[in-house]
C-alpha cells in the first residue's frame, strides 16, 4: 500500500508525458499547478501597485497562504515519491534516501524550496526578512518544470557552458579594456563622469551592448572616435553568446526531429501504421516536444518514401 502510494506520487507529479497509468490525473494536476503559479505571481505583482494592498490585503494574503501550503505539500510529495524514480545513478543498488537526496540537490527541487522558504522564514524568524521576498518570483520558474521548451533551453545552456564561459570571459576582458581606455581619454575633460575605471565600466557596458543611455558620453574628438569603434566592436563581440545559443538550440531541435524520424521508420517496418503505432508516435512526439503539424508531415513524408521503396 505504501509503495503503491509512493509510486502514484512520483507518476502523478512527473510530467504528464511520463506518467503511465496516471497520465490523465497527471495532466489535471499540471494544469492546476500552472494556474496556481500564474495566479500567485499576478497577486505578488499586484501587491506592489499603490492602493491595491490596502483594498485587497485580506484576499492577497489568503492567496499567499493557500499557495504556500499547496506548494509545500507538492514539495514533500515530490520528495516522498522520488524514491520511486528510475535509477539514474551509476550504482547498481540505490537506496531510497540516496534517490531522495539526489532529488533534493536537483535544480528544480531548489526552485521549489526557494518558492516557499521566504514565507516560513518570515513567520518563524523574528527579524526583518523583507529582502527574501524577492525569492517569491522563483515561483514563476516552477513553470519550467512543465515546459519542454524551457527544458531544451536548460540542456543547451548545460551543453554549451564551456563555450559560453569562454565567450563571456572575452566580453568581460574587452569591457575592462574599453573602460580603461575611455578613462584615460576622457578623465581630464570630464572628471565627474569618468571619475575612475570602475565608474567607466558603466559606459563601456552600455556602449558595447549598443544601448547607449546617454548619461555618460565622450566629448573629446579622440573619445568620440574611440566610442564609435567600441560600438562597432560591440555588435561583433556581443553576438557571440547569441550565436552559440541559437546554433546549439537548433542542433537540439534537429536531434529531436531525427529521433522522431527514427521512431517512425521503426514502426513502418511492416508497411502500415496501426492504432498502437499511432499512439506510440504521439507519445514520442509529446516527449520530444515537437509541433503536431510538423510531426504529421514527417510521418506522411516517410510513409510516401516507404511506399516508393516498396514499389
Amino acid at each position: 500500500m505504501v509503495m503503491s502510494f509512493q509510486n502514484a506520487c512520483y507518476h502523478i507529479l512527473a510530467p504528464a508525458s511520463e506518467a503511465h497509468e496516471y497520465k490523465k490525473l497527471s495532466k489535471i494536476f499540471d494544469v492546476f499547478l500552472i494556474a496556481l503559479i500564474i495566479v500567485n505571481v499576478v497577486a505578488m505583482m499586484l501587491e506592489t501597485v499603490p492602493g491595491i494592498p490596502a483594498i485587497w490585503q485580506y484576499e492577497l494574503h489568503i492567496i499567499e497562504v493557500v499557495s504556500v501550503l499547496i506548494f509545500t505539500v507538492e514539495y514533500f510529495l515530490r520528495l516522498y515519491g522520488s524514491a520511486s524514480a528510475p535509477n539514474r545513478l551509476n550504482h547498481e543498488h540505490t537506496t531510497t534516501w540516496q534517490k531522495r537526496w539526489s532529488y533534493l540537490k536537483s535544480p528544480m527541487a531548489l526552485v521549489d524550496l526557494m518558492a516557499i522558504l521566504p514565507f516560513y522564514l518570515s513567520v518563524f524568524v523574528a527579524f526583518d526578512l523583507r529582502i527574501l521576498r524577492i525569492f517569491r518570483v522563483m515561483r514563476i520558474l516552477k513553470i519550467g518544470r512543465y515546459s519542454r521548451s524551457m527544458q531544451t533551453l536548460v540542456t543547451v545552456l548545460r551543453n554549451e557552458s564551456h563555450s559560453l564561459i569562454a565567450a563571456l570571459s572575452v566580453l568581460l576582458l574587452f569591457t575592462i579594456i574599453a573602460a580603461t581606455c575611455i578613462y584615460y581619454i576622457e578623465h581630464a575633460a570630464q572628471p565627474d563622469v569618468f571619475s575612475s575605471i570602475p565608474a567607466s565600466l558603466w559606459w563601456a557596458l552600455v556602449t558595447l551592448t549598443t544601448v547607449g543611455y546617454g548619461d555618460a558620453v565622450p566629448i573629446t574628438a579622440l573619445g568620440k572616435i574611440f566610442g564609435g569603434l567600441i560600438t562597432i566592436m560591440g555588435i561583433c563581440f556581443y553576438a557571440l553568446p547569441a550565436g552559440i545559443l541559437s546554433s546549439s538550440y537548433t542542433s537540439q531541435m534537429q536531434l529531436k526531429r531525427d529521433r522522431f524520424k527514427d521512431t517512425v521508420r521503426s514502426v513502418l517496418d511492416d508497411g502500415k501504421l496501426s492504432e498502437h503505432d499511432l499512439h506510440h508516435l504521439e507519445h514520442v512526439r509529446a516527449l520530444l516536444d515537437l509541433d503536431e503539424e510538423e510531426a504529421k508531415l514527417i510521418v506522411r513524408l516517410l510513409q510516401h518514401h516507404h511506399k516508393r521503396l516498396d514499389d
